[in-house]
């Protein structure tokens, strides 16, 4: 079988190519195909492709039907090998990047800005005058003057591309090990894969907080709810489910895409789309269409235009070197018709005519005129402030954007996550009326205990065995989707502790781990009822079979004789404690909860733990 590149004719663009390779890809299975010679036989064979797998649309086609089409399993989802296959065919699932600026095409950006290009004009004049001057061209020390402005123009574009590239490599590199990863479904088992590597066929799971990596035809949805502003403009977020059915909103609604966030919800979903075939990367084709039309409208369109991304700093310094050199100019002229008027001779050659000695005159002053030294002085206390960002930790792409940050007067920044490690970790517990420190950082199990807070204990004595650390931790460990590996990191080769699934669940089981609970709890108390968290109900309920059990565990709560199943409540606090009419106590046993214990849990418990 002739691969679909192998049939086209050599004249076929882009665009055609890669619209006619899908279809023929799959039309092969029909049968073999001959090479494709001419227009009319790629017309023949969209009409047969069209009537064979039929004009139907993907939220048009069922889950079963739509992976058929895409060879991948809803289950298994794709091999490794398929998946390798179709990620070199179709390339990373990213928006088309512009091309990164090499060093030197970073070093003539320096040269564009009009200051820039005074000092050059100066510094040719200044060279041109003293070529032409029969006393001064044989003397080296003549071209002094242009010789420096030449030096001080090549010195300040050197050090401007040199910070820039170094800044930009140095980004490039943290933006790698910083890329979003997503669960996906290959050979049987749930991989963390980074977004880029998606391809057409993979099946994927979200949940609450991710981000959709890809156009998405859903295949199981529960109490999915989507952001699609930056899709539709839509305010309010866009239920979810798996459902054909005519098309009546924007979106249909057993479809997801590129790059709006999970509001809500769980889904597994079958990729249909990828990078710039996304319906993001339609908007992103128009916008840079748009681009390209107004950078081809310059004047110089073989150099990249940053006119749009100015620093108040670029900008007064354009102003101030274009006010300087029409007063140059004007000056000159003045000079120049003055001198003309009232009859100015060369006073050591008087024979030559005055008004070659006015043109000399003219283009001395205007030399003298320029300030050479104004983008040297701007570009170093930039590349200064540059180093001085770097020793705080922080990389700088853009060596303008260092006056730019200076210029802020308010911040708005995120007070978790991104400022820190991007870690959770339970430090405080309540339980059974007591409260307890949990020590450890990171997701290591394998370090760390409970112990009451307040209590100094001695060397090897915590709290991990009490009744209502284990029942409390045991119920949060149950409720959870989230479970622990190890793997290792790529950038040191150490084996390290990671979770797969909710980081606001992942304290949760790494602290129910440090005290001994089991890895295969779930199994051990298998789920019987599955409601997920939802926006509106804040929280999330499962219910588990505890059938023969005397107890939620060892050294947990007793349960009353004959129970079969343990239902579980996590969500908010206030919302929970509401609802909840009894207490456990330390010592075991129950009690009505009354409403001023309930507000006095909610005071000194929820608002001091928040």
């Amino acid at each position: 079988m002739l691969r679909p590149d192998h049939l086209f004719p050599p004249d076929l663009s882009n665009a055609d190519h890669h619209d006619l390779t899908r279809n023929v890809e799959e039309l092969q299975e029909h049968g073999p195909i001959e090479q494709l010679s001419s227009r009319r036989d790629i017309e023949q064979i969209v009409s047969a492709a069209s009537f064979i797998l039929g004009e139907v649309k993907v939220e048009d086609m069922q889950p079963d039907e739509l992976c058929t089409r895409l060879k991948t399993d809803i289950d298994q989802g794709m091999t490794s090998q398929k998946a390798a296959q179709r990620l070199n065919d179709d390339g990373p699932n990213e928006l088309e990047k512009p091309p990164k600026l090499g060093l030197c095409m970073l070093f003539l950006l320096q040269l564009t800005s009009f200051i820039i290009l005074l000092l050059i004009a100066a510094a040719v004049a200044s060279v041109a005058v003293n070529a032409t001057n029969e006393t001064r061209r044989e003397d080296i020390l003549s071209y002094t003057t242009g010789m420096a402005i030449f030096i001080l123009v090549l010195l300040n574009a050197g050090i401007a591309a040199y910070t820039e590239h170094q800044a930009g490599n140095a980004l490039d590199a943290l933006a790698q090990l910083t890329q979003p990863e997503v669960s996906v479904m290959r050979d049987g088992e749930i991989l963390r894969v980074p977004s880029v590597d998606l391809v057409r066929g993979d099946i994927v799971l979200l949940e609450t907080g991710d981000v959709v990596p890809a156009d998405m035809r859903l295949v199981t949805a529960a109490d999915l709810k989507v952001d699609e502003k930056a899709l539709t403009g839509e305010p309010d977020d866009v239920s979810k489910n798996t459902r054909i059915k005519k098309q009546t909103k924007l979106t249909p609604e057993n479809m997801v895409f590129s790059g709006c966030p999970v509001a809500n919800g769980k889904c597994k979903g079958v990729v249909v789309a990828t990078g710039m075939d996304t319906r993001i990367g339609e908007i992103a084709k128009m916008m840079a269409t748009k681009g390209q039309d107004e950078h081809k409208s310059r004047c110089c369109a073989c150099i990249p235009s940053s006119a749009e991304n100015r620093t108040p700093l670029q900008e007064n310094v354009e102003r101030l070197g274009a006010r300087i050199g029409v007063l140059a100019i004007v000056t000159c002229l003045v000079v120049f018709v003055i001198g003309l008027a009232i009859g100015t001779k060369d006073p050591e050659f008087p024979k030559n005519p005055g008004w070659i000695y006015m043109i000399l005159i003219a283009v001395t002053l205007a030399v003298a005129a320029i300030p050479e030294g104004i983008p040297l002085c701007v570009t170093i206390s930039l590349a200064i402030g540059c180093t001085e960002m770097v020793k705080e930790n922080v990389q700088v792409r853009k060596i303008a954007a260092v006056e730019t940050l200076g210029s802020a007067s308010v911040i708005c920044s995120d007070k978790t996550g991104t400022l820190t490690e991007g870690k959770m970790t339970m430090t405080k517990m309540w339980s059974c009326g007591v409260s307890y420190q949990v020590s450890g950082q990171g997701f290591d199990p394998t370090k760390g205990h409970v112990a009451r807070e307040g209590v100094t204990a001695s060397a090897g004595m915590n709290s991990n065995a009490e009744m209502g650390v284990r029942t409390t931790l045991l119920a949060g460990l149950l409720c959870s989707d989230t479970t622990l590996f190890q793997a290792e990191d790529p950038g040191t080769g150490e084996t390290k502790w990671d979770y797969k699934g909710n980081s606001s669940e992942a304290p949760i089981v790494v602290a129910a781990r440090k005290i001994g609970l089991p890895e295969n709890a779930h199994s051990q108390y298998p789920r019987i009822v599955n409601v997920p968290f939802s926006s509106s109900r804040k929280m999330m309920l499962t219910v588990h079979d505890v059938s023969g059990r005397q107890a939620v565990c060892e050294g947990g709560m007793k349960l009353p004789p004959g129970t079969t199943a343990l239902t579980i409540c996590k969500g908010a606090p206030n919302w929970i404690i509401k609802e909840c009419s009894t207490i456990l106590r330390e010592d075991g046993s129950f009690s009505p909860l009354s409403d001023e214990e309930k507000q006095f849990i909610n005071a000194a418990v929820v608002d001091a733990y928040s």
